[in-house]
């Protein structure tokens, strides 16, 4: 069921859209209107002269019919006169005028009688010249087909005129009185003779007409050249740039984030893992280069991100209660996706919260722990497993950190998963443990290789840790139906690189006071 709370998410991820792909629409837009104003400036000017005209019924019409056609339908005359003045006829007359005319536009002006002409060329007073021409030329074609109309009504007449006084000179030939010159008194010969005066009175109304003939059309208002083109218009065509750069933006926004199948949002990251999030760990923006080894925990304490990293801590120690967790795996779908920086932040976070906490670097394969804290690779998990060097030699102690201590990777095995599986190594993880309240383990990612699912097997908790906009829902749903296969004690994810925008809706805009001193008020020293 949709309510007022799912339609405000909905808005809210829609707007979440919209910021992520701010770039996508920007660029969309920009590109759009330049390329109006490209055209713009490209485009030799047009200019467009208008004339109108007033439809007036004919003469004939008036002529033969006393009374005036009350169903006279201004609209359809005018529809119709439309066409005739887009004929060949009419065009033909106006290039006899101009010597060539390009065609016109001819609009009904509401429910009048009145038609617009409009005619477009380069050249202003060319533009009106047609305009006009084609006014006069439709007029000229008017006034031929009314006079036409005038010659087809008197030919009509006459015509109507013989056949009554040939049936009147039959009639008088058949009375003797009439053949001797009498006047004769005949009620049929009283109406054929009515009949041919009213035929011969009309046909001397339309004589006198003629030539007075107009076609039926009134100039209302001529063309004239006018003093502005009507493109192209520069505000115009930015303004809807701007409009079809937006749309075009927007569905291409919305396009680019329908095919990306990364996950980018706590909410996405659950669905497909169907667990917890247990961390949201915002972007540093000031960690410019992903390949370098920074504890921002250690580097910025007051920052968001090593906030975040104590809510992970947190939410990692309140699992703990139901059920002792001393050694917690953290690994990744896929490689170089902050699973190490994930681990070193969350080991600092619990030390200097009080816990003895020991990183040990499972991954043979690419170990980077170590890195973290500048310290040698050369004696570490590897080592103690060979029986080299004893646990307590391969322990490195971290400078500025107490309670935190290293078992680096030691030298690479030829055989990593096997030197994983054996025994020895979990005897290892066991003796540990005797040394510290919980371990932490860096292990290689679920989908390359199964080091990480052969180690799931040997620890208490597992982390699967992802980064929004570069791990895939693919990946995710893959990871944890391998891990899931092996009976991965899988307790929850964490998600690296979230929009600060997005952190924020999770409650990490905060503010960080630091005292400045006894006496002093406190103030706030960053800001997130």
């Amino acid at each position: 069921m949709f309510g007022p709370g799912n339609d405000e998410r909905h808005l809210r991820d829609y707007l979440r859209i919209i910021r992520r792909r701010k770039w996508t629409l920007i660029l969309s837009t920009l590109l759009v209107v330049l390329a109006s104003i490209a055209v713009t400036f490209v485009q030799s000017p047009v200019y467009q002269a208008r004339a109108t005209v007033l439809l007036e019924p004919g003469s004939k019409s008036l002529l033969l019919d006393s009374t005036s056609d009350p169903a006279y339908d201004a609209s359809v005359s005018a529809q119709t006169e439309i066409q005739v003045l887009r004929g060949q006829e009419v065009a033909a007359l106006a290039r006899k005028r101009l010597g060539s005319a390009s065609g016109i536009t001819a609009s009904q002006v509401g429910d009048t009688r009145v038609i617009a002409l409009a005619a477009k060329s380069p050249d202003a007073r060319r533009a009106a010249a047609i305009a006009n021409a084609y006014v006069d030329a439709y007029a000229e074609y008017r006034r031929k087909k009314a006079v036409d109309d005038f010659l087809a009504a008197a030919q009509e007449g006459q015509a109507r005129i013989t056949q009554l006084q040939r049936q009147l000179d039959a009639l008088d030939a058949q009375t003797p009185l009439a053949r001797a010159g009498a006047q004769v008194s005949n009620p049929q010969r009283d109406a054929l003779a009515g009949q041919i005066t009213a035929l011969r009175q009309r046909a001397d109304q339309l004589q006198l007409a003629s030539g007075y003939v107009s076609g039926g059309v009134r100039v209302v208002t001529p063309a004239s050249a006018p003093t502005e083109p009507i493109s192209p218009r520069p505000v115009r065509n930015v303004v809807s740039g701007l409009g079809v750069g937006l749309v075009l933006g927007l569905g291409l926004a919305f396009l680019l984030e329908y095919l990306d199948d990364t996950v980018k949002s706590k909410d996405e990251l659950e669905r497909v893992a169907a667990m917890p999030t247990l961390g949201l760990i915002p972007t540093v923006e000031a960690w410019k280069d992903p390949k370098q080894a920074v504890v921002i925990s250690r580097a910025q304490p007051a920052s968001a991100a090593a906030e975040a990293y104590r809510t992970l801590r947190t939410s990692v120690q309140f699992i703990g209660l139901d059920r002792p967790l001393r050694v917690v795996q953290v690994t990744s779908s896929s490689a170089a996706e902050g699973k190490t920086t994930t681990l070193v932040n969350l080991g600092v976070a619990l030390a200097r919260a009080g816990q003895r906490v020991i990183l040990v670097c499972c991954d043979l394969r690419r170990p980077r722990l170590s890195q973290f804290f500048n310290l040698p690779n050369t004696i570490g998990f590897t080592s103690v497993l060979l029986g080299d060097v004893p646990l307590a030699d391969a322990l490195q102690s971290l400078p500025g950190e107490q309670r935190l201590m290293l078992l680096a990777s030691g030298p690479p095995p030829p055989n990593p998963s096997e030197l994983l599986s054996s025994r020895r190594t979990t005897e290892l993880l066991e003796k540990l443990k005797t040394n510290c309240d919980i371990v932490l383990v860096d292990s290689p990612p679920v989908l390359p290789v199964t080091d990480a699912a052969v180690l799931s097997g040997r620890v208490d908790a597992t982390l699967l840790v992802a980064t929004a906009g570069v791990t895939t829902r693919r990946e995710v749903g893959r990871a944890v139906e391998l891990l899931r296969q092996v009976e991965a004690p899988l307790v929850g994810t964490v998600l690296n690189g979230v929009s600060h925008d997005d952190a924020y809706g999770y409650a990490y805009n905060y503010v960080y006071y630091r005292a400045e001193g006894p006496g002093t008020r406190r103030q706030p020293a960053v800001q997130t």
